[in-house]
Parts: structure tokens; C-alpha cells; sequence
């Protein structure tokens, strides 16, 4: 919907201009899109018979000068005639594929009479009408016959503009071609594209300029940081770098980590004098941390509000420079502000590995693959534990009423081997779109099964996850494993919302970039890019608990295993409220229980965690009972969190 009305304003924008002649954002735009359309379903160039980088590159110019839509046209009409006839079908066209099968199929922008002449719709569609699935000689599946290197390989087609852009800046026409080129790998096979914040054809219309005109390296490559955020994937942030320019605004880091928590940027560990865990930044080099956001968003790519921050807590303290001073405004626990000039110095990549590394509280966790802890519950780093170590882990823990899993970091493949010993038979935990290389803009669904039949040993005991913004790819695939267990609890935060597997490569010989290549869902159908793994208790760190090196998300976690510990019992009765219908198409009733007598708040928010509304109750005896009207909304996927003194819960509810 969003990408048909998109095309609509478009469309009356171009026809508006008919007689005033084309922008040049739109012969950019069209340009590609025939571009990227010749090349994967002309049966010439599809199969390489034409070097259509090449066509490309010889029409720009004339595409560039053209000052009217005839003119426009003619230069369409010289690419097209390079590309040669179209082979005529014998074979009858492909099935109608379902809609999520082919939501990369948009082909309504051929028909647009105001910018495209006659004669060349008719080549288009000719084309269109034509083609057939077949082996493309640009793009393929990664067989894993040989080291994995992405999801999407690319044999005949490097996708990388072989220069470097500090020895040897390409010209417009070459940065052109760089563009439509990653746009239009993007464009038929990311199967994402129908969750991210603005269609990805407002984001070629809106940057194509800013990457034509980029003047030197380094506004090529923040030109193209801008391009590649829009897809709001954690997975292309930690992909699209450069060699010679870092991420604004820069790599060099104090030696201070910082978490979001409570509102605010705070510090968990420091080597700078004056600055202690449990502090919180106010300002810095002058700006707020709001401020601080609003100014970098553009330039990081993330699907929810948990990840963007967990980026920010780094980026708001890095520089280009190591020997920048930036200069804070830190707030202690007392509420007193102080003023520091702090040296960013370190590489956090390589020169302090273990002070960057992942964070618990106390550093106490980093280094145990798995124990027993207090009241004889059974706990898993899953960041530490091997493949070699998963059996006798299992002989170890397989007795405990409880086991803890802690996915706060990034596994090592290790889940697949513990559901073959603790599921009880085989089961589906995930259901996986992948791009169908054979037909561009089309994809094919498989089921992603665990476990043995019959296991004579399957784990019987409650399984606890403990996750947090930290979690993400093959992490929140584990959750995802362990989930289809019986009885499963998530403990903390919501995870960052980028999985499946991965296509990377070279935009130049010094700039990188990639995105997530399969889209990840729940057997109950809901995607989970962006959305992430939601807990069923949302447990945070708080200022007080990193200053007294307190893990909440842990301590609930043996709380909800019957465990009585010696610090105060932060679960107390699992309360629960249930929400009907779900889906629903209008009005969802909400009722629960175990919320106390205090006043609560119900906050719905889409996927991404934007708030759409906020809702207070009074409960009566600890029950309670409200509707939401779901009327003003769109179809989709949004998270309704009940929040109190007694109560912090997340549910899923769809509206239809």
C-alpha cells in the first residue's frame, strides 16, 4: 500500500512536469529502475550476453543533458536497443505466486504515461510478458560447497566499482552505476522491504543526487551511510564501513561504556578518573543526548528503538580523530553535575577488546560456559559454550528443574546441538522466506526443524532466556530454537531485530556494505525482523543497579525459578492479562490479573517501538479490565505492555 501511493505521488509529480521536462532525480529514477529491470529479465542481458554496466555508463550522459521528456525517451530507447530483442516466450508464464511470495514484483511504474513514452512501455512490457524463471547469470544462492560468503553470490557481476575512492574518485556517472546497481540488488531480493520506514523507491528518488553529486570520498561514503539506514537493519550497520572514513562522527572512544537505561545514556564502566559506573551523560561537547539522536539517526541503520540506542551508546562518544577532547557533563548518583575534557584515544576494536566487550555487571559471567548456581538451577553462557561442550553440559544440567540460558551476547552455533538432545521429538521453530534467484522479486518459503523423534532424554524442566538489546542474528535464532520448547520463559528487553542470513560486498575497493537476505518468522507468522524476540517480563538495568554491579535481569530470572534469594525479590507473582480477539480487526479487550491495586499503564507501539498510545488503569482486588480500539490503524503487527508496580509485561496482537 505504502509503495502505491508512493508511486501515485510520483506519477503526478512526473505529470505535472510533462511539459516543463524531467528533474533530474527523475530520469535517476527511472534509469535505474529500467536498469535493474533490463538486467534481470531481458533474456539477453540476464544471461550476460550484453556488458550492461557498460550500456549504462555510455547512455548517463545523455540521460544527464536530456532537458525534455522526448529527449528523456530517446536515451531510454538507445539503452533498450543496445540490450537487443527480446526472446519470445513458448513456455506458459510462471504461477501466480502468493502475495508474500511476490511482494518484490512492482511493476506498476512501466504503465506511467507521463514519463514514459509509448514505444518504450511497450519494450517493457514485452520484456515483462516474456520472461520466464531461468538460471541468472548475475546473482546466485551461495551453495555453502565452498567458504560462506553471503547469502547472494555474485559470479559474473561484481557488484564492487573497482576503484578506491581516496586514490581514484569515480565521476558521476560511475557513482551512477554504483548506485543503481546496490538499489536494485536490494530492490528484488531483500525480503524485507515491505517493514522498512519509507519505500525504498522515496529512498532512490531522495538520494540518488546526494550520491551523484557527492564531491570528494568522504560525502560519497556519508552519502551512502544515509542510503543504506533507510533499511532499518542492525545487520547492514555492522556491514557498510569504509576504510578510511568512520561512521559519524568517528571511531575513537574514551575508555567509558555507556547503556540506555531510564531515559538516559549511562556509564557501566570507566577508566576515567571521576566518572564511575551509575553516572549518567547530560550533555556532550554541548549537545543533549535528544540532540545527540536526532543528529546521527540518519547515518545508522535500525529496525527498533533497543538497537538503534545500544549504537548510540558507542557513536555519541566516538571520533575521527584520536586525539579529539570531548567534553561531557556527567550527573552522579547524587544528582550533581560535573564537567570533564576526556581524550577519545582507543580503538575499542582492537586495542581494549575485554573493556568493549559484552557487559554484565560484575564481569563475573564472562569467562563460565556453564554451572550450577544457587538453589541448584542449572545456568548457560551462550556467548562461551562450544559444540564440544554441549553434551556434557546437558549431563550436567539435564536433572535441574531450571535451566538458565543467557543469550546477553552472541552465540557460538551451539542451539541447534542442544535442541537435537533437549526437544522432546522433532518441531518447527521457524519458518524462512529466501529470494528466488531464478525469478527476481519473487521469493520461496522453507521450514527451518529441529530435534528426534522419540528422544529417550528430552529436557522436562522450565528453560529461562535471558536477553537484551546485545542479542541479535544468530542470537535471537537461538531464542527462537529454544522457544519451541514447552515451557519457556523470556527475561529482559527486546533484542535488535536483524536475522537471517546475511549478503555482504564490496560497494568500492574501500567501502562495504550488505543486508539481511531471509526473512525470519515465527510459526505464527510474524516476521521478526525489527520486531526481535519480545520478553514475556521486561526486566532493565537501572542507574542504582549498575552502580551497586547488580544483574536484575538474572536475579528475575531465579526468582521465577523458585529460588528465594538474599537481595530483594524482584518478580514476586507472575501476573499475566490476556488479550481477545488477537488478531482483531477493531476493538481488543485487555484482562488480567496479579497487577496490584496501583494505577498501571497500557502502551501500544508498532514493531519499531514507537508509542501510538498510552492508557491508564486502575485495577480493583489486582484484576482488571479495558478495550483498545484498533480502528485508526493500519493492518499489522504491534506490542501492547502493560506496566506497573506489580506488573511489566509485552504481548504480540495483530490487527487485521
Amino acid at each position: 500500500m505504502k509503495r502505491a501511493i508512493l508511486m501515485a505521488l510520483l506519477c503526478m509529480t512526473f505529470s505535472q512536469a510533462f511539459s516543463q521536462g524531467l528533474t533530474r532525480e527523475q530520469k535517476y529514477f527511472y534509469t535505474c529502475k529500467v536498469f535493474g529491470f533490463v538486467k534481470y529479465y531481458h533474456s539477453g542481458v540476464s544471461t550476460c550476453s550484453i556488458n550492461w554496466d557498460s550500456v549504462l555508463v555510455s547512455v548517463l550522459p545523455g540521460i544527464d543533458s536530456a532537458t525534455t521528456v522526448t529527449g528523456f525517451n530517446d536515451w531510454l530507447d538507445t539503452m533498450l536497443q543496445a540490450a537487443g530483442p527480446m526472446t519470445l516466450a513458448t513456455t506458459p508464464p510462471p504461477a501466480v505466486l502468493p502475495p508474500d511470495q511476490r511482494r518484490n514484483l512492482n511493476f506498476g511504474w512501466i504503465n506511467d504515461s507521463a514519463t514514459l513514452r509509448a514505444d518504450i512501455r511497450t519494450v517493457l512490457d514485452t520484456i515483462k510478458n516474456n520472461f520466464r524463471p531461468h538460471a541468472e547469470c548475475w546473482v546466485k544462492d551461495n551453495d555453502y560447497t565452498t567458504s560462506y560468503g553471503g547469502w547472494l553470490v555474485f559470479p559474473h557481476d561484481n557488484p564492487q566499482l573497482d576503484v578506491n575512492t581516496a586514490t581514484s574518485f569515480p565521476d558521476r556517472d560511475h557513482k551512477l552505476l554504483l548506485l543503481f546497481k546496490y538499489w536494485n540488488v536490494v530492490n528484488y531480493f531483500s525480503p524485507n522491504n515491505h517493514i522498512i520506514a519509507h519505500p525504498w523507491d522515496s529512498t532512490l528518488y531522495h538520494y540518488c543526487l546526494q550520491v551523484a553529486d557527492a564531491a570528494n570520498p568522504k560525502a560519497l561514503y556519508f552519502a551512502l551511510e544515509r542510503l543504506t539506514s533507510e533499511l532499518n537493519d542492525a545487520h547492514t550497520e555492522g556491514l557498510t564501513w569504509s576504510q578510511h572514513y568512520f561512521q559519524p562522527p568517528g571511531w575513537y572512544s574514551p575508555m567509558i561504556r555507556l547503556r540506555y537505561t531510564e531515559g538516559q545514556y549511562v556509564v557501566i564502566k570507566s577508566q576515567v578518573s571521576g566518572i564511575n559506573p551509575g553516572d549518567a551523560l547530560v550533555t556532550v561537547d554541548g549537545m543533549s543526548t535528544h540532540d545527540w539522536e536526532d543528529s546521527l539517526r540518519p547515518y545508522i541503520s535500525a529496525g527498533n528503538d533497543a538497537v538503534f540506542r545500544r549504537f548510540m551508546s558507542q557513536a555519541i562518544l566516538s571520533r575521527d580523530n584520536p586525539s579529539t577532547v570531548v567534553h561531557l557533563t556527567v550527573e552522579d548518583g547524587s544528582g550533581t553535575y560535573h564537567n570533564f575534557g576526556v581524550a577519545a584515544n582507543v580503538n575499542p576494536y582492537s586495542s581494549q577488546p575485554f573493556f568493549y566487550g559484552n557487559y554484565y555487571p560484575n564481569d563475573s559471567l564472562n569467562s563460565i560456559f556453564w554451572t550450577t548456581m544457587q538453589c541448584d538451577i542449572g545456568y548457560v553462557n551462550m556467548g562461551n559454550i562450544k559444540d564440544s561442550n554441549v553434551a556434557q553440559m546437558y549431563s550436567d544440567l539435564q536433572s535441574k528443574s531450571t535451566i538458565i540460558f543467557d543469550i546477553r551476547n552472541y552465540p557460538n552455533g551451539t542451539a541447534w546441538s542442544i535442541a537435537d538432545l533437549i526437544y522432546p521429538n522433532r518441531r518447527n521453530f521457524s519458518n524462512d522466506l529466501a529470494p528466488d534467484v531464478t525469478y527476481p522479486g519473487t521469493f520461496y518459503w522453507y521450514r527451518d526443524s529441529l530435534g528426534n523423534m522419540a528422544n529417550p532424554t528430552p529436557y522436562m524442566g522450565k528453560i529461562i532466556l535471558l536477553i537484551n538489546e546485545e542479542t541479535q542474528s544468530q542470537a535471537e535464532y537461538s531464542c527462537m530454537i529454544f522457544e519451541a520448547m514447552p515451557n519457556v520463559v523470556k527475561v529482559g528487553t527486546q533484542t535488535a531485530g536483524a536475522d537471517g542470513n546475511i549478503s555482504y560486498w564490496d560497494l568500492t575497493q574501500d567501502i562495504q556494505t550488505g543486508f539481511s537476505t531471509i526473512g525470519i518468522y515465527f510459526p505464527d507468522g510474524t516476521n521478526a525482523q525489527r520486531l526481535g524476540i519480545v520478553p514475556d517480563s521486561i526486566v532493565e538495568i537501572t542507574r542504582n543497579g549498575i552502580k551497586d554491579k547488580r544483574d536484575y535481569v538474572l536475579e528475575k530470572a531465579l526468582t521465577m525459578a523458585g529460588c528465594k534469594l538474599e537481595v530483594p525479590d524482584l518478580a514476586g507473582s507472575r501476573p499475566e492479562f490476556i488479550v481477545f480477539p488477537n488478531p482483531a480487526s477493531e476493538l481488543v479487550s485487555i484482562e488480567g490479573s496479579g497487577a496490584g491495586n496501583a494505577r498501571c499503564t497500557l502502551t501500544l507501539t508498532d514493531i519499531a517501538g514507537k508509542v501510538l498510545r498510552v492508557q491508564q488503569i486502575m485495577p480493583q482486588a489486582g484484576g482488571f479490565k479495558t478495550t483498545v480500539d484498533l480502528s485508526a490503524f493500519s493492518s499489522g503487527m504491534y506490542l501492547l505492555r502493560l506496566n506497573g508496580d506489580a506488573i511489566d509485561m509485552t504481548k504480540k496482537l495483530t490487527k487485521f
